[in-house]
């Protein structure tokens, strides 16, 4: 398609792919970086795989790409909120590896929230334009 959204010169399902695989090496690198105390380390994978396997869908099942891109995006929604746990840790002067990882989360919830959203405005546009 020569009008396909691209984000940082990456397709949404590669990008909801790329994102979900850095969230899960994230929750497997603070669970062993922090002597795999707690199982809460592995949070970001939680929302990394299904991320990943949302955009795997959308890249093998093009014609839903809408339904696996709308998922994705709720995911890096809860993504982004669940990294905001990370504003009461800074605000209690909190600076531990739980804060990093949250504000991580809400980083790359972020922007990829962000990213689907501008897809899905690109994506109606061209929409908008066929038919006229």
């Amino acid at each position: 398609m020569d009008n396909e959204f691209k984000f940082l010169n990456q397709t949404m399902p590669k990008l909801t792919m790329i994102v979900g695989s850095l969230l899960m090496l994230e929750g497997v690198s603070f669970y062993l970086g922090t002597g795999m105390t707690s199982v809460t380390s592995l949070i970001p994978s939680f929302f990394g795989l299904p991320l990943l396997l949302l955009g795997y869908m959308a890249k093998i099942q093009p014609e839903k790409n809408h339904v696996w891109m709308h998922a994705a995006v709720s995911v890096g929604l809860l993504t982004f909120l669940g990294g905001g746990m990370a504003l009461k840790g800074i605000i209690d002067s909190d600076f531990s590896a739980s804060t990093l990882a949250q504000l991580i989360m809400l980083f790359v919830g972020g922007v990829f929230t962000y990213s689907c959203i501008q897809s899905f405005i690109h994506t109606r546009k061209m929409r908008e334009a066929h038919e006229n």
